[in-house]
């Protein structure tokens, strides 16, 4: 995509950022590493008003980073493909996110804005999208927010109801090592970001996510199953409170399960999850 009137330019470095498969912006780089054609990060200046031609090649390009991601692809909007941070206006930034919208209608696929940025952005703001594909043979599909106050046991709960046989936690928080995302979270017990872990069903409601101790990929699960529930594991901790109310509002789940540690007891954060999930369903 060129450039457009509501860009602006800035300076580039080049400092690590992420792992293969990830894009975090929080951080105050002036820049991110230089995309690659292979994975399935990808780097976007702006997504406004594409020919129909251009329009099927960014499906066809969308198609191949979920592959790559094995249904789970990342998008960095208002970024250039040398990692330069320029930004989009709100208008181009909405526009380029209804296109990355009916982008997703023709592969099956969701998107959410996991984040955005405007600290060291030269125009507006840049954003990460997280886009997740689902076979159309998934008929249904329920998505399950994990709430509870700090250490209640929801990263536990859902590393035990997804990590597969032989994945009872041992006492010590074994289990929820299998669903966290960041080394921070593994060394505190804390999450502090969203994560989402699939179960597949078939019509008998036998789980399927692992065949002869095998895991399957998230698009071999959902050509498999004739149900999917996504379970979304959120932030206990008051400090990452707007983590949790996006999980709650972006993800729109259909149901919550609330959490409660049996060595403390109902906690003032505990009710007020409870509250948050009564208000937005």
């Amino acid at each position: 995509a060129g450039s457009g009137s509501c860009l602006g330019m800035g300076a580039r470095r080049t400092p690590p950022h992420g792992s293969h498969g990830s894009a975090d912006i929080s951080h105050d780089a002036d820049s991110y590493p230089q995309e690659v054609e292979v994975g399935n990060v990808e780097y976007k200046l702006k997504l406004v008003s594409p020919t129909p031609a251009r329009f099927q090649q960014l499906v066809t390009q969308l198609a191949y980073r979920l592959a790559e991601g094995r249904g789970r692809a990342v998008y960095l909007l208002g970024v250039e493909d040398d990692g330069a941070l320029h930004g989009l206006c709100p208008r181009d930034m909405s526009a380029s996110l209804g296109t990355l919208r009916r982008m997703c209608g023709h592969v099956s696929a969701r998107m959410v804005v996991a984040a955005q940025r405007t600290k060291g952005v030269p125009t507006g703001r840049i954003a990460e999208v997280r886009i997740e594909q689902f076979a159309e043979c998934a008929q249904v599909e329920v998505r399950i927010a994990v709430l509870g106050s700090a250490q209640a046991g929801k990263s536990s709960v859902v590393g035990v109801l997804a990590g597969g046989p032989g994945a009872l936690d041992d006492g010590k928080g074994s289990a929820r090592t299998l669903v966290m995302r960041h080394m921070h979270e593994l060394e505190t017990g804390a999450t502090s970001s969203i994560s989402q872990q699939v179960l597949g069903f078939d019509g008998a409601s036998r789980l399927l996510n692992w065949t002869e101790e095998l895991a399957r990929t998230t698009s071999e699960l959902c050509a498999s199953s004739s149900r999917v529930m996504t379970l979304l594991d959120l932030c206990g901790e008051g400090r990452f409170l707007k983590t949790t109310l996006a999980g709650l509002t972006a993800h729109a789940p259909d149901y919550a399960l609330l959490c409660v540690g049996a060595d403390v007891g109902i906690t003032a954060a505990t009710r007020l999850h409870a509250l948050l999930a009564a208000g937005v369903g």
